[in-house]
Formats: structure tokens, sequence, C-alpha cells
């Protein structure tokens, strides 16, 4: 079978990249994960300086997506892209406060649909991040795949609204 990755899965950008900003407030533009099991989220910041930051996740019902989601681990890379690798980090929070001095750092969250709260029909996801300082440049894709249903060879579900 020679199936392209992209065959299976959704690359979304809803946010511009972001130039020398303070927050990159992303409320209004959340995901849909209804057709996906999961979503991994890919946050790049460039710094000038050791940067501050808070990142949080949130689920809901619709792309404004305000309810804090709880995560225990996620994947970052603070070497200025000196090396590819990822790092997996245990913790339910992501203060980016003491990370590279310069250069790209790189985090990733692997969001399941499992770990939306269901009871309230959740199933829309997006990062969200406050008090950045340093940052010359910030970026924010969201990959979901695993789709739920099968799609045509040609065609992705969509994921936003």
């Amino acid at each position: 079978m020679n199936q392209s990755l992209l065959e299976g899965a959704k690359i979304v950008m809803p946010d511009l990249p972001l130039a020398a900003g303070t927050e990159f407030a992303t409320a209004g533009n959340g995901v849909h994960m209804e057709n996906y099991r999961r979503c991994l989220i890919i946050l790049g910041m460039d710094q000038a300086g050791a940067g501050t930051g808070t990142v949080t996740l949130k689920q809901g019902t619709s792309a404004s997506a305000a309810t804090a989601l709880a995560f225990a681990r996620y994947w970052k890379n603070e070497t200025g892209v000196t090396t590819d690798a990822l790092t997996k980090v245990t913790a339910t929070t992501l203060t980016t406060a003491g990370a590279n001095t310069s250069g790209l750092n790189l985090y990733a969250f692997d969001v399941q649909a499992s770990d939306l709260t269901t009871d309230n029909l959740n199933d829309w996801v997006r990062l969200n991040m406050a008090s950045l300082s340093n940052n010359t440049a910030v970026f924010l894709m969201y990959i979901l795949y695993d789709p739920r249903y099968p799609a045509a060879a040609d065609a992705t579900i969509t994921g936003l609204a």
C-alpha cells in the first residue's frame, strides 16, 4: 500500500505566525477533533533571549474552547535546533521560563480524543499562550490524525467549522 501520511491527516494552522508579540491568544481558533482520534499540536518559538510564557491547553464544544484541558506529558527541544532530539517531559504545566537563550524552541503536545472531557461533548481543542517575552516569532500548527472514518484517497475530513 502506497498511502501518503497526508491521506489520513489534516494539517491546520488557524492562527498566523506571530512576530514579537506578548500573547498568542487563540480564542475562537480551536480545531475540531470530532472526526479524528488524535491531534498533534506543535508550538515553535524563535527567542532572542531567555523568554517566558505560559502554555495551556483548552477544550470545548466550539472553536472558542475555553475549558482547561489537563495534560500530563509533552515533548520539547530547547536547543535552538542544533539537534533534532525531542525530550519527553512528564508535567502538567509548561512555562517556558529559562528556555533556550536564542534560536528556535519546539514543543509538541499529542492530544488523544480520550483526553477530552466527554460529559460536556467537548470535541474542540486549542493551545493558548500568554505572557510571552523575548520572542521574535511564534508559530502554532495542529495535525489531526487517525481519522475515525475513512475518506477518499484524495480528500481529508475537515478539522475546522
